[in-house]
């Protein structure tokens, strides 16, 4: 008997692995709700824990009439088949890669014309060399490491939270480094409960900030660690009013400080453009990238390769602390994409 076992998000993505890995005479033998991950993660993510299983002489059955069924076709005609196949397969990677981006679509164009290779040729080194000679000082190029004062800011619902507890766990378990917190995200008391909670579990100090006076207060308080990280609220790019709030607090740290904007790859180019644009007001320096595990196309990809100056520090792609974060090289940024899509 063969058997499997899928980790995976609902019932229909365990069915279609099983079929396409199997075949259709698999059949599920159980099932149950996971949280993979280490123990004393609290933001692991609920999956589902699916077993599978088929005989083994089903699929030698299957294998002996796939056989059986109509003669081999002729070795020049396979071959064609052969090429026709790939060449649609290329089609279809040149439109996931370049998608509804004119822009990186015509310099597509442009480059394979001048190196006299075929359009559909959309291979990952090839994407590398075409991004190294049209985009050769692009975003995730640039480095700006953490500093000891670092503030997230960015819309609500787009992972800030999440990202500094990746971040925190990371410095404070991996690196060693004395770590504080500080959460001015007080419209959401979930917000503060959950960063307290992270810090309580790896012992180190969460202040939660009430009114713009404290800020100074709450940074002395956090004088001996390594590096301070500050949680803030949420506010839609159309609030101008709300981040004119986030940036009275973030006036008031006198000490050098890293902001990083925070930006989902899942939201639709217009959104993060106009994102981009509104928080220029808080004057960030620097940019992370959350839910590289939703897309579904390269657009947000190559809008910033186009539109972004400021370094691409960080992306996150997933709930697992501290896990599912990683430096925003090029290298990790397109191997990630291009293993996704």
């Amino acid at each position: 008997m063969i058997i499997r076992r899928y980790v995976v998000n609902d019932m229909r993505e365990a069915l279609i692995r099983a079929k396409y890995e199997l075949g259709s005479d698999a059949i599920i033998i159980s099932q149950k709700s996971v949280r993979p991950g280490k123990w004393y993660n609290i933001f692991r993510k609920t999956m589902l824990e699916v077993t599978v299983a088929m005989e083994e002489n089903v699929r030698v059955k299957e294998s002996d009439e796939k056989e059986k069924e109509g003669k081999e076709p002729e070795p020049r005609e396979a071959r064609k088949q052969d090429r026709a196949a790939e060449t649609k397969l290329k089609s279809t990677r040149k439109e996931k890669v370049f998608g509804r981006n004119e822009g990186a679509a015509a310099r597509w164009q442009d480059y394979c014309d001048r190196h006299a290779i075929s359009e559909e040729s959309v291979g990952f080194e090839q994407i590398k060399r075409f991004i190294g000679e049209e985009y050769p000082d692009n975003a995730f190029s640039r480095e700006l490491g953490l500093g000891r004062i670092n503030v997230l800011v960015g819309p609500t619902g787009v992972g800030k939270t999440t990202s500094i507890a990746k971040l925190a766990s990371g410095e404070f378990l991996q690196n060693g480094r004395k770590v504080g917190l500080i959460t001015i995200d007080t419209y959401r008391i979930a917000a503060v409960e959950q960063l307290k909670k992270y810090a309580e579990i790896l012992g180190i100090n969460c202040e939660p900030v009430n009114d713009p006076s404290e800020m100074k207060g709450k940074i002395s308080k956090l004088r001996n660690c390594d590096i301070i990280l500050v949680d803030t609220v949420g506010a839609s790019p159309k609030n101008e009013d709300r981040i004119e709030d986030v940036k009275q607090y973030l006036d008031e740290i006198e000490d050098e400080k890293n902001t990083y904007l925070t930006v989902s790859m899942s939201s639709d180019v217009d959104t993060n453009n106009s994102i981009m644009e509104a928080y220029r007001a808080l004057d960030y320096n620097s940019v992370i990238l959350t839910k590289f595990d939703e897309v579904k196309n390269f657009n947000n990809f190559w809008n910033m390769m186009e539109n972004v100056r400021l370094p691409i520090q960080y992306f996150c792609f997933g709930q697992t602390v501290p896990e599912d974060i990683r430096e925003s090289s090029l290298e990790n940024a397109l191997s990630y994409l291009w293993g996704e899509l």
